[in-house]
């Protein structure tokens, strides 16, 4: 008698056991179908001086980003600072070597070829598009390159960019205007580059900590040997979808800047 009752507790206390461990993971199969988890980086390559382009290469591949925007790319250029880049595709070649889809957005003309910035996703790309950014006191021309990206069932909107580098003012419309550009965007947000501005200023306290989800910490990111200013960001929108997971600061000297690698986790609305 005792032992058919201890075979019903026993199997009682199995099942609810076994109804627990169903439980959690059908709650973590949700979790996962209402999620999207991304690892993104950003990387201004200071024209390939310091480095080789297979040098670049392996250091990105070696965070196993799922897109990296980059600043300061070249392709076909002559430059006397770096020899051994000359008449290089710094795009082409790095998306060959990290086996990523590569896409280049061109700001000027230059010594027979073309400096810009780029993106690297292992994201097939829906659409591409290069926007120009307001230059009211015609300095360098600036742009943003806006992609989407078909990233499993969904579609997410991936951009670059690298702001004005001589007027406050100059990078306070643009980034005003590249809040309001992606914010016009169906898709879930991410922005990254080189803004060119301090953690503290204007630009970044007062537009972008307001007007997007910062995904970075306030490491300082420039100069690489011995960094005290902070220039490079990654954002989100909507803000109240993306989270941070983590950040890193990646010490490095391939580059005058460091790269900054962060996890993110979008939460879908129902």
């Amino acid at each position: 008698m005792h032992t058919k009752v201890g075979y019903k507790v026993g199997y009682k206390v199995c099942m609810l056991l076994l109804l627990l461990v169903m439980g959690a993971a059908t709650a973590q199969a949700a979790e996962r179908a209402d999620t999207i988890k991304l690892r993104v980086m950003t990387y201004n390559l200071r024209l390939g001086e310091l480095a080789s382009l297979e040098e670049l290469a392996a250091h990105i591949s070696s965070f196993k980003p799922d897109v990296v925007c980059l600043q300061e790319v070249d392709i076909h250029t002559k430059r006397a600072m770096c020899p051994h880049q000359n008449g290089k595709d710094f795009i082409s070649t790095l998306a060959y070597n990290t086996g990523m889809f590569g896409i280049y957005g061109k700001t000027i003309n230059y010594r027979g070829g073309y400096e810009g910035i780029g993106m690297l996703t292992r994201f097939p790309y829906i659409n591409i598009k290069k926007v120009p950014l307001p230059n009211p006191q015609n300095t360098e021309p600036r742009v943003a390159l806006v992609v989407n990206c078909e990233v499993g069932a969904d579609t997410l909107c991936f951009a670059a960019t690298h702001l004005d580098v001589v007027a406050i003012e100059t990078r306070n419309i643009q980034a005003n205007y590249l809040c309001d550009l992606l914010q016009q965007q169906p898709y879930p947000v991410v922005l990254a580059g080189d803004f060119n501005a301090r953690h503290y200023t204007e630009t970044i306290q007062k537009i972008m900590n307001k007007r997007m989800a910062p995904m970075t910490n306030d490491d300082m990111t420039f100069p690489a040997w011995n960094p005290f200013l902070k220039l490079d960001y990654i954002y989100t929108w909507p803000i109240d979808q993306w989270h941070l997971k983590h950040t890193q600061t990646i010490q490095s000297l391939l580059s005058d800047h460091l790269p900054i690698v962060s996890d993110i986790i979008y939460v879908k609305k129902h």
